[in-house]
């Protein structure tokens, strides 16, 4: 596709934002950024190529070695991201879209990766770690350019992460296209209306 164009797939865009809005629930950016990334997140796996190895709902034994993948719940899954990722990238503190952002590429590529994206698009000393010097960058720079456009950056970089993975390591050429698909439908998410 040209890149004028690269998130023009519709498919991948569909959300249950309609269906939550119809029972009449009010979703935190935890519980948005939960929605989308269990979309992606499958059950149980263990493919060859993945160096997290088995893995159900995205955790991976390798990064949870006491947890017993096989028969892990979606909620223990949900508990293991907000004390890993969600707790680690501040998101309660940041805007909806940025914090959607970053958790998925922190779900995917690491906090400290996904933090040091976020951390550099908002100039801020790119350390990995998400204090309150980095929230406050933030804080000035969706002033500047808005959350939406930080959130698209994030997404943009992980994507020029994930390709420049693919040039260095040809085994995980059998992802790109699922990796794609992924950031093209979290571009989708940061830039609807909320």
């Amino acid at each position: 596709m040209a890149p004028n164009n690269w998130f023009q797939d519709k498919s991948v865009f569909e959300t249950s934002v309609e269906a939550d809005e119809e029972k009449g629930s009010v979703m935190t950016n935890f519980d948005r950024a939960m929605e989308f990334v269990l979309r992606w997140e499958g059950g149980y796996s263990n493919h060859p190529n993945d160096r997290g190895g088995e893995t159900n709902f995205g955790i991976s034994k390798r990064a949870h070695p006491e947890v017993d993948i096989k028969i892990l719940t979606k909620e223990g899954a949900k508990d293991i991201y907000l004390k890993t990722y969600w707790s680690k990238i501040k998101g309660d503190e940041l805007p909806d879209e940025v914090a959607i952002a970053v958790m998925d590429y922190a779900v995917n590529s690491s906090v400290a990766r996904a933090s040091r994206a976020l951390q550099r698009i908002v100039h801020a000393g790119a350390d990995g770690k998400i204090g309150p010097n980095t929230i406050k960058s933030v804080e000035t720079a969706a002033t500047l350019l808005g959350s939406k456009r930080i959130a698209q950056k994030v997404v943009m970089e992980r994507s020029d992460f994930l390709c420049s993975l693919v040039t260095r390591r040809a085994d995980k050429a059998v992802f790109l296209k699922g990796w794609m698909r992924r950031t093209h439908s979290l571009m989708a998410e940061v830039v609807r209306e909320a």
